[in-house]
């Protein structure tokens, strides 16, 4: 059976890399005590199913003055699910079976925001090509209203999707310099995921999600196996795309000739 690149899994891989180790917010598998711990130290915590994606499988979680912990997300079936409970454990029948894809993670909750409050993420798609990785585009990606409480990002939202610098400049307001430097750094810490990734898990091209904590402090999220290429259809008059393609025509083309 292939082995699969979890959550918990890309956490210990990158959490004893020393340029990775520095990007990669807290986390720990879950138990109703790590959770109540963490939470006593962040003002919230995201409690993630180790293999869920597209925004499934996930809730904030944050505790209210009377006590009460409320669960803001969705099911892996994708349904929404807003709970407030007194004891954790009245909230496991949701995640029930708990230990299905490989069980659920706690992780420090991140303020990845543009200056107007909104969620923001960055998705860079790596690829490989003669040895060698390559980036192949990135976009980055602001949630609308109804996403603003949980924070969490899901393309069946329609965020509204653009350019890094885009995001960048516009979002968050930075200078030229900032943003180069920004790029620069999201560009070697993808290429440097994709390398540790597949000596573990080998993938032709991998997927990279990047938020930035206050605004100026990268982020990295996740790195996913079976990354989608259809939003760099929606940007940059698809040329993002078209380079994808051609990355991967080419990579393919090689493996046939060996």
């Amino acid at each position: 059976m292939k082995e699969r690149l979890g959550k918990w899994k890309q956490f210990t891989m990158f959490s004893g890399h020393p340029l990775l180790s520095k990007y990669i917010p807290e986390t720990k598998k879950y138990t109703i005590e790590n959770l109540i711990e963490m939470l006593d130290r962040h003002e919230h915590i995201y409690l993630k199913n180790d293999r869920g994606g597209q925004g499934k499988g996930i809730f904030k979680v944050t505790k209210s003055k009377e006590g009460l912990y409320r669960f803001n997300g969705y099911t892996m079936k994708g349904e929404k699910v807003k709970m407030d409970v007194a004891k954790i454990k009245d909230f496991e029948p949701v995640l029930h079976p708990i230990t299905r894809f490989g069980g659920y993670i706690v992780q420090e909750g991140v303020n990845s925001t543009t200056l107007d409050g909104f969620p923001l993420a960055i998705r860079v798609h790596v690829q490989i090509l003669k040895d060698k990785w390559l980036i192949g585009g990135m976009y980055g990606k602001v949630a609308k209203d109804e996403t603003t409480e949980n924070g969490i990002i899901k393309t069946s939202h329609s965020p509204q999707l653009m350019m890094v610098e885009t995001l960048l400049s516009d979002h968050l307001k930075m200078k030229k310099t900032e943003i180069d430097y920004m790029i620069k750094s999201i560009q070697e810490i993808s290429v440097k995921a994709a390398e540790i990734s597949a000596e573990s898990v080998p993938e032709i091209e991998y997927g990279v999600d990047f938020g930035i904590k206050d605004f100026k402090e990268l982020i990295l999220f996740e790195i996913n196996t079976s990354p989608g290429v259809s939003n760099f259809s929606k940007i940059d008059n698809k040329e993002m795309r078209e380079r994808i393609k051609a990355i991967r025509a080419a990579h393919l083309k090689g493996q046939k000739k060996t």
